[in-house]
């Protein structure tokens, strides 16, 4: 009983000098989950375009194809979707099919989600470790793949395959792991006020473009549509090739589609050096037997041309009614119209001007090595043209 009593009481332990019930993730934790859900997204998105490639080849008996040569060719279309490049004779390939592009971006995303919420991870070090460690594994993977998929006539660069899925990755793997955290809604609230107010505007007008755009290329494959079925006929390519011809151009009507958003904007886009397909007029040489570009205009083009100008327009007032209905330009004097249209003007140049990189590049031999949009001219243009428009619509409501 003395000893008792004689013992110093224990220190008492609150909530907050409570220990963890579990162990804190740890840097193998989030660097193991990210090299799986790297080589799981990689496998399963050479997967899918080997089935098709393969059900394409199977019923296509007669092409004189051995499965080897369908197999490089299902590895190769993979890397292009991640804009690596092909030397062919004469020539590179490098017009990525954004529809491709958005099957690894798609699957990237997911398994960063997954495997960041399994590792639950934490803050911006937990971010950068689970997307770096995504995005190196997944370089690899595309540059091992490079290295594989060679044939006699077409091989895969391996640095460009490396840089172009590392950009892929990154992307995809740096959305997941952002959302993985639950702090995704929180990011806006980090950027200057001004950026917030305009974001809603630049989105808004963005989607009135590429919306404008797929409208443009659908409704031209519309009036056309008998002249890409006679194309499709010409190249004779059997059931099988006609399978791969018509998966190919669906692949690729994304990318048409921000051709068509360059064509609505101003500057067009060039189906190989020297050519030229805008409002201004149509400057076309020999384009390739393809059926998806049967939707391009004739030579000189249409007269009706110039009027797709009033899309921008059309854009600038949107992006005018959101911002005044956010209260963007609250306050006396012109300052905060300029200033909410610039930021406006300069997130949609940014955006119009990576959107026309990605749709732009070799595609094939000899003059097709020039193919698509200016990015550095479509970018500049679609903002100021949008940016104009804004700020006129929004004198005329402040006026009001």
């Amino acid at each position: 009983m003395t000893e008792l009593l004689s013992r110093p009481p224990r220190p008492h332990r609150g909530p907050a000098s409570r220990r963890p019930t579990g162990p804190p993730p740890s840097s193998r934790s989030v660097t193991g989950v990210g090299i799986m859900a790297a080589l799981r997204s990689a496998g399963l998105g050479v997967l899918t375009v080997m089935v098709l490639v393969l059900l394409a080849w199977v019923s296509a008996a007669d092409s004189g194809a051995d499965a080897t040569d369908a197999v490089a060719t299902a590895l190769q279309a993979w890397l292009v979707g991640h804009h690596a490049h092909l030397a062919v004779p004469g020539g590179e390939l490098a017009l990525m099919p954004l529809g491709l592009t958005a099957l690894p971006l798609t699957l990237l995303h997911t398994a960063t989600l997954r495997a960041g919420r399994i590792a639950g991870v934490r803050g911006r070090n937990g971010v950068l470790a689970l997307a770096s460690s995504v995005t190196a594994t997944y370089a690899v993977v595309a540059t091992f793949v490079a290295l594989v998929a060679r044939t006699d006539a077409v091989q895969a660069l391996p640095v460009s395959a490396f840089v172009g899925a590392a950009g892929v990755a990154a992307l995809g793997a740096g959305t997941g792991a952002v959302r993985a955290t639950g702090t995704w809604a929180g990011l806006t609230r980090r950027l200057p006020a001004l950026v917030r107010a305009a974001l809603p505007a630049a989105a808004g007008a963005l989607s009135v473009l590429v919306a404008g755009g797929a409208l443009l290329v659908g409704g031209a494959l519309a009036v056309h549509h008998e002249q890409a079925a006679v194309l499709l006929d010409s190249l004779d390519a059997g059931i099988g090739g006609g399978i791969l011809l018509a998966l190919l151009c669906l692949l690729y009507l994304p990318t048409a589609a921000v051709w068509g958003v360059a064509f609505l904007v101003g500057p067009g886009f060039a189906v190989g050096a020297g050519t030229s397909v805008s409002p201004g007029g149509t400057d076309l040489g020999a384009v390739p037997a393809v059926p998806l570009l049967a939707a391009l205009p004739q030579e000189p083009g249409p007269g009706w041309a110039p009027l797709v100008l009033l899309v921008p327009v059309a854009a600038g007032v949107l992006a005018a009614l959101l911002s005044h209905r956010a209260g963007a330009v609250a306050g006396d004097g012109w300052r905060p119209t300029v200033a909410v249209c610039a930021v406006t003007g300069g997130l949609l140049a940014a955006a119009l001007a990576v959107l026309s990189l990605l749709a732009s590049g070799p595609a094939g031999p000899g003059r097709l090595g020039e193919t698509g949009p200016t990015w550095w001219l479509v970018g500049p243009v679609g903002g100021l043209e949008v940016a104009a428009a804004m700020a006129a619509t929004l004198v005329v409501l402040r006026r009001r």
